[in-house]
């Protein structure tokens, strides 16, 4: 990394360099190897286990397909073939996403390694604050890098989940994200995309704001109400467009003492062009972050202050309401209509056949 003196100009800072090496080459077998066993990844689970799983289900249907063809069944019900052909080829399928991700983690850990940060193969249950994480029955996070670095601490990784709380189903699709430490407690503020949202935002309470100029197609601001002066003071221009920049699958979150930058499930922090533009993204972010909530004091806080630190009022620490994602109305809208319909067809759907008939 470049350790040239900085200028309180955040544009004017000099980029963070890091050793991209490892993810330009792809990990041969001996590292995979190395790295499952680094990671402790259970025996079952491993790349060879897995391999031995597609090979014998597909040996178990040649041979159940050879003798349906002894017996004379494939002749008579063909359709027995196109299974048995499906049920393989989504074997092998599977075994290929499998060793494709395995390799794509593989070099994340040797990137972490090579520039001294932390990596984890697998989290669970972390717990983060962000609006994206909370209302997660069970997260489950792949490919985690953590820099404790002070000029750019961050940890990044991909999150998926499917689970229920206060008897809701909530379906939270893959999302990657960056997790960034402010030097203060902040309000809560999301950064909506109106074009896709990862953050669950409906049914929030709060304010929304919509901005101004181009940036107004694309984000809305929710904020808590009589916070709004506070959103345009953290949020300024210059940094909606650097935000702009992450492209039309981007979103941010100010939560307690964290920020969060949400990106589509497919960005591929491997690459390394992405994970170039990610680390440069962090550090500019903890930065412009640090400027503009370092001195922020929270006017709405009355008696709860304490002097040992800045307190965000009880009104602001959280947008009211409980988020649901869009994702997850779409869901149970379906499982009803199915339902509704499956349930009609059983009730009128014989006497409508005799009818056609």
């Amino acid at each position: 990394m470049s350790d040239g003196r900085r200028s309180t100009d955040p544009r004017a800072a000099d980029p963070i360099r890091v050793d991209l090496s490892a993810l330009r080459t792809p990990p041969g077998m001996r590292t995979l190897l190395a790295y499952e066993r680094a990671a402790r990844i259970p025996l079952h689970r491993r790349f060879f286990a897995v391999l031995a799983g597609v090979l014998l289900l597909t040996a178990a249907i040649v041979a159940a397909l050879w003798w349906l063809g002894s017996i004379g069944m494939l002749a008579r019900v063909p359709l027995l073939a196109v299974f048995g052909v499906f049920y393989g080829v989504m074997g092998a399928a599977g075994f290929v996403w499998y060793a494709v991700g395995l390799s794509r983690r593989a070099r994340l850990a040797m990137f972490a390694g090579a520039n001294g940060w932390a990596y984890a193969d697998l989290l669970q249950g972390t717990r983060r604050p962000g609006s994206a994480f909370t209302r997660m029955r069970r997260s489950v996070e792949r490919g985690v890098v953590a820099s404790e670095d002070p000029r750019i601490p961050f940890e990044l990784g991909l999150a998926r989940s499917v689970g229920g709380r206060d008897e809701a189903a909530t379906v939270q699709r893959p999302f990657a994200f960056i997790e960034l430490p402010l030097p203060a407690k902040v309000p809560h503020i999301v950064l909506r995309n109106r074009r896709r949202s990862i953050v669950p935002t409906l049914g929030l309470g709060g304010a929304r704001m919509d901005l101004e100029g181009h940036f107004a197609s694309t984000f809305q601001l929710l904020v808590p109400e009589g916070y709004q002066r506070d959103a345009l003071y953290i949020f300024t221009p210059d940094l909606m467009a650097r935000v702009l920049d992450l492209g039309a699958g981007a979103e941010l979150e100010l939560v307690e003492d964290r920020a969060y930058v949400y990106l589509p499930g497919s960005t591929r922090f491997d690459r390394p062009d992405v994970m170039q533009g990610t680390v440069q993204l962090a550090e500019e972010l903890h930065r412009r972050f640090a400027a503009r909530t370092g001195p922020y004091r929270d006017e709405n806080t009355g008696p709860i202050a304490r002097p040992e630190g800045v307190a965000i009022g009880l009104g602001g620490q959280r947008l009211g309401g409980q988020g649901v994602s869009l994702l997850a109305v779409a869901g149970v809208s379906a499982a009803v209509i199915l339902s509704a319909g499956i349930t009609a067809f059983a009730l009128f759907g014989g006497a409508i056949l005799r009818s056609g008939g």
